[in-house]
């Protein structure tokens, strides 16, 4: 009896082993992805980002936010006519007329209506092409707005009264160009619509939106700011070392952007952004000119608009800003990579695309000569011109980059 038992258990024993090895034998194991490692394509920051000096932040519209730092600074900002085209015998012709028309006005105020006066009565709305630099439009009597503020500017100006042209949006209308005066205040003046409002009365021009300012606000030792793109922008760095350290503040008031419209000092490399900054630029980065030594961006991580990863700056999850002297650059993923994704980059060697990426299509990644390896997960599919223009040793590792 005990020999049957022992027979049985010892055959259930092996059914149940040989059931156990047919299972592990029928599961099919998956290949091993190909992994490289040592690309270093993230780089740790080596430096500190600016600190909130508890500048106020300009969260108004943008006329109020203008009225504030008009207010903030007063009229010893303009020392000129802004980026005026205008030559010493245009301005002295101008001058000599306008010395005469005011001749019988005493103020700052009787001059600047006389004046305002003759440009609405004298000067025709014209559309379609017109130089619209100030003494073409002085001798024709053409012009359209932006005419129209250039000449108050000048006229202005010979009578030692200051002004500043402002670029914006006339609501519903469009795109528009008026003046900011100070006579025993600020003023806005639209002569091309005959308005003229107290700066400080922002309900009674709404419908003007000033993006833009022709007249820089602040200065220091290392900085130049001024008002575009409705933010407080830096336009200039006029020092730096290896690291630029982006300000968080000036004079009180919170730095919101930094599009520089000058060249970066040559031994820029590296560039710090803070958590006070929401914009490198609209329509233009300055950056993307202005800056073709830097090779690392980094980002706060405190900052909510903007994101740094593998040498490229984010905002609303998609590439904003790829430093011009980056020579590899890893990528978040992406769902797909378009033409000209990445173009005229000239030192860029190498790229490395993430998992959850669908596509490159054709000339995503265009006239980068010197660009050699780039790494791509097996699941991405890669059009066949998806690389165009690289180095003619150049190849695609399929693989998983680990960092």
């Amino acid at each position: 009896m005990k020999k049957n038992l022992l027979l049985i258990s010892l055959s259930i024993s092996l059914s149940f082993g040989f059931m156990s090895c047919g299972g592990s034998e029928n599961i099919p194991t998956e290949p091993e992805k190909p992994q490289y490692e040592g690309i270093h394509a993230i780089v740790a920051p080596s430096a500190s980002f600016a600190a909130d000096d508890g500048s106020i932040a300009l969260n108004g519209n943008s006329a109020s936010n203008v009225a504030r730092l008009l207010s903030h600074t007063g009229h010893s900002i303009i020392k000129g006519m802004g980026e005026m085209q205008i030559t010493d015998a245009e301005y002295k012709e101008i001058k000599e007329f306008t010395d005469k028309l005011v001749s019988n006005n005493n103020t700052p105020t009787e001059i600047y209506q006389t004046i305002f006066r003759w440009i609405t009565t004298n000067i025709q709305y014209q559309s379609g092409y017109i130089d619209n630099n100030p003494y073409p439009v002085f001798k024709t009597h053409q012009a359209i707005c932006q005419g129209y503020a250039n000449l108050l500017n000048v006229m202005l100006h010979t009578q030692d009264i200051p002004a500043l042209n402002a670029n914006g949006m006339l609501v519903p209308v469009g795109g528009h160009a008026w003046n900011y005066v100070y006579l025993d205040d600020w003023y806005v003046s639209d002569p091309t619509n005959n308005g003229h409002f107290r700066m400080s009365e922002l309900n009674t021009y709404t419908h003007l939106v000033p993006m833009i300012l022709d007249v820089d606000l602040f200065e220091d030792e290392q900085f130049v700011y001024h008002f575009s793109e409705e933010r407080l922008n830096i336009r200039q760095v006029k020092k730096s070392g290896k690291q630029l350290i982006v300000p968080f503040g000036t004079n009180g008031f919170r730095v919101s952007a930094f599009n520089p419209s000058e060249p970066l000092p040559e031994g820029v490399e590296e560039i710090y952004i803070g958590q006070n900054i929401e914009s490198l630029g609209e329509n233009l980065l300055g950056l993307s000119i202005h800056a073709p030594n830097v090779k690392h961006a980094f980002v706060d991580s405190a900052n909510s608009k903007l994101k740094s990863y593998g040498q490229v700056v984010y905002r609303d999850s998609q590439p904003y800003y790829i430093p011009a002297a980056a020579t590899v650059i890893q990528f978040l993923p992406i769902h797909t990579f378009g033409k000209n994704f990445l173009k005229d980059h000239a030192h860029v060697e190498t790229i490395v695309i993430q998992s959850g990426t669908k596509s490159l299509e054709a000339y995503a990644f265009e006239n980068c000569p010197r660009l050699q390896k780039a790494y791509i997960p097996e699941e991405t599919v890669v059009d066949a011109k998806a690389f165009y223009g690289v180095h003619p040793q150049f190849q695609i590792l399929r693989g998983i980059v680990k960092n």
